[in-house]
């Protein structure tokens, strides 16, 4: 097997089309999580909020016939994070994998080995998209339940190979499933508006149009909130309106929680917040994750139909923590699970040393659904035989 460099429009659409064609093949399309074209399209142009140009690749099992891909990328910025600040050469990260088999998985960690080795690399850390933050991981157990918006799904074959060449687990997490219909009642009873009045506190309601106020409320409590995580670089006003560019579309505004004092000024960052929509997973799948004008009016004629829902992200000013907010915020987002007669809730991404926000869940009847990890492994040090 041989690496090709997706170097024209035609080798891109191949690497797009890959997956959704490997995922018929294996009759797993029903469990797979497409990454938007429109995100890879722009890796291949050059545009994103990567530090460093991003490569994809091709591993063919003949000329012109692919049977895996692959991304690789540098961040000075993630590097700094992981603890690896102090090389001359950041890691080289990789993600976007797809692979047929065992055999086609081992071709390209077999290329990332060599290309760590070209560009002088000394650690290899994936899989994870460019980013500001880490966003991706490698799924070890509950690979039987599909994956959902905003997760990773891959066959259970990926992290056995992974380690049999020597690659060690990083930051174990778990995804995480809430059957709508079992969360206790006291976890599902909105906050009357006497309790608002007797906390000082209230609840901005975030429509449509003002989705993009809400982002840049959002955004202070947002880096404020993550900083300490060992895999978080700080996000700008334009990376997160971009992330949140296709949200109007499909967002249900009752399940955005904004909850902020009762005197702070309308545009005061959120004192704590959750981020959830109805999950678009299903729709993006039938589109191969391209998300073009067919795609959109897929999800707005779907959109009421729609019954499962995906926390993207959460999180409460340090200034105030431990005071009782997410609570608050759990029981109004329940609530409108309840009220609008959705299935299930699933969460992303918690980590296991993240046992406070685990809890959130458990106590509304949630169970682990995915356990994931990052891969990582150190390589001995050598001079770059060449630059990206």
């Amino acid at each position: 097997m041989r690496p090709r460099r997706v170097t024209s429009r035609a080798d891109l659409a191949e690497f797009i089309d890959l997956a959704p064609r490997l995922a018929r093949t294996r009759s797993e399309q029903d469990h797979y999580v497409p990454l938007f074209a429109a995100d890879i399209r722009d890796w291949f142009a050059g545009r994103g909020w990567f530090d460093e140009p991003v490569e994809l690749w091709l591993i063919d099992i003949e000329p012109g016939k692919a049977v895996a891909r692959v991304m690789c990328h540098r961040s000075a910025a993630l590097a700094a994070e992981l603890g690896s600040a102090d090389d001359s050469v950041p890691p080289l990260f990789f993600g976007a994998v797809e692979a047929a088999d065992e055999e086609a998985l081992g071709a390209v960690i077999a290329f990332l080995l060599e290309r760590a080795g070209q560009v002088g690399a000394s650690r290899i850390f994936g899989p994870v998209s460019p980013l500001p933050n880490v966003t991706g991981g490698l799924l070890t157990d509950g690979v039987d339940h599909p994956g959902f918006f905003d997760t990773v799904w891959n066959p259970d074959f990926y992290w056995s190979t992974f380690a049999a060449a020597g690659f060690d687990s990083w930051g174990p997490a778990h995804t995480w499933e809430v059957p709508v219909g079992s969360i206790p009642a006291a976890r599902a009873t909105a906050v009357a508006p006497a309790e608002w009045h007797r906390l000082g506190l209230r609840r901005r309601r975030v429509s449509r149009l003002g989705l993009r106020g809400f982002a840049d409320r959002l955004l202070p409590t947002l880096n404020a909130a993550f900083s300490a995580l060992p895999y978080y670089t700080d996000i700008a006003s334009e990376q997160l309106r971009s992330q949140m560019q296709g949200l109007p579309a499909l967002m249900d505004p009752d399940l955005i929680v904004d909850i902020t004092g009762a005197n702070d000024p309308t545009d005061a960052p959120p004192r704590c917040f959750a981020l959830v929509i109805p999950d678009p997973v299903p729709i993006l799948r039938r589109h191969g994750g391209r998300l073009g004008v067919r795609t959109v009016l897929d999800l707005l004629r779907h959109r009421q139909t729609i019954k499962d829902a995906v926390l993207i992200i959460q999180g409460t000013d340090p200034c105030h923590q431990s005071s009782g907010l997410l609570s608050l915020a759990i029981r109004e987002l329940n609530s409108a699970l309840v009220a609008k007669g959705y299935r299930r809730l699933r969460v992303t991404f918690i980590a296991e040393d993240n046992p406070a926000s685990a809890a959130v869940f458990a106590r509304s009847g949630g169970r682990q659904l995915h356990r994931l990890v990052f891969v990582d492994r150190t390589l001995l040090s050598s001079p770059p035989e060449e630059r990206p």
